[in-house]
């Protein structure tokens, strides 16, 4: 026998329009709690198999929800993460993430005991640009220069960003002075070939930037800071020669070697406290991965289950189906 339209549950009197609509109308589906109601109706009852297709499509419907809530949920997690770590205005790292990145860099400079260097670029007498031309040409202004040093500055383990007002950084892993140097001088170049007027520079007709260059081998458990204090000094000397120009730290490049020494010696004394601080923030990171793992995979599994039940369940409707037809 076939079951009357007035025997079935409430939710079926739009089941038929929503299979008609190729399951596109979810505002018509069963969710949640209410899905389970359905299974609980549906035990000892003959399900046709428009009311077999329903079930399925419903826990299908369900994952896919629940797929779409992990997608948007990493979206906002990469905006925030974009938000907290790019300058706006500039669409360059801000200067939170150039510590980040420096500090993390450093350390995997030293454990390696290459090269890192880094670049301070500083904006030729840019108040008085500011004064003359106004403010939002001069973040225009930045904004081109901002982007000129992006396409200088290529690979992808190298870092720009906006050190702060009407500075940028620049940071080289695994690059020497002389690779350094070539980069710093291209930058310069680039700047000056924007041919951006600026009336009352000294140094010239366009706006040009002046550059301080810094190239290290980093020692254990020596700091990022070095680095910078030494770049920043070069940077001075660049603004003290007269600007538009490019100054290394002849100190650091000259003590490279003594510096290389040093720091394999110590790495064959095999310092305990540095390899046990790497250890421990390696575990952390390590921790958290697997927690955020953890989580999806345990997310995953419910769903498998319930689809396991749905299913199951089907099987036995559709098997006690032909007994009460007949």
């Amino acid at each position: 026998m076939t079951r009357q339209s007035h025997n079935l549950p409430p939710y079926s009197q739009a089941l038929n329009v929503w299979v008609a609509s190729g399951y596109q109308d979810q505002s018509r589906l069963l969710r949640g709690q209410a899905l389970q109601e359905v299974l609980d109706w549906a035990q000892g009852k003959s399900l046709s198999n428009l009311d077999y297709q329903f079930l399925l499509a419903s826990q299908e419907l369900e994952r896919r929800q629940l797929q779409q809530k992990l997608e948007a949920a990493n979206y906002e997690l990469q905006r925030l993460f974009t938000i907290a770590t790019i300058d706006c205005l500039t669409q360059v790292a801000n200067r939170r993430r150039f510590d980040e990145y420096l500090d993390t860099e450093w350390r995997r400079m030293a454990r390696s005991q290459q090269f890192l260097s880094l670049i301070l670029i500083d904006v030729d007498f840019f108040k008085s640009y500011n004064d003359t031309y106004g403010h939002p040409m001069g973040d225009r202004t930045l904004a081109k220069i901002a982007k000129v040093i992006k396409d200088v500055v290529q690979r992808p383990t190298d870092l720009v960003a906006r050190y702060g007002g009407e500075e940028f950084a620049v940071i080289l892993s695994n690059t020497d002075t002389l690779g350094a140097i070539h980069i710093a001088q291209k930058i310069c170049f680039a700047v000056w070939k924007l041919a951006i007027p600026h009336q009352y520079s000294q140094v010239s007709c366009y706006v040009t930037v002046s550059a301080g260059l810094a190239t290290v081998i980093p020692m254990f458990n020596s700091s990022f800071q070095e680095i910078i204090v030494a770049a920043d000094k070069a940077l001075y000397q660049a603004k003290k020669a007269g600007r538009a120009c490019l100054v290394y730290s002849q100190e650091q490049t000259e003590n490279l070697e003594v510096n290389q020494i040093a720091s394999l010696a110590k790495l064959y004394i095999c310092d305990d406290s540095f390899f046990r601080k790497e250890l421990s923030l390696s575990k952390q990171k390590l921790q958290q991965t697997r927690n955020k793992s953890q989580q999806l995979i345990t997310q995953v599994r419910q769903l498998v289950q319930k689809n396991q039940q749905i299913r199951h369940q089907s099987q036995q409707i559709r098997e006690k189906t032909p007994q009460m037809t007949r």
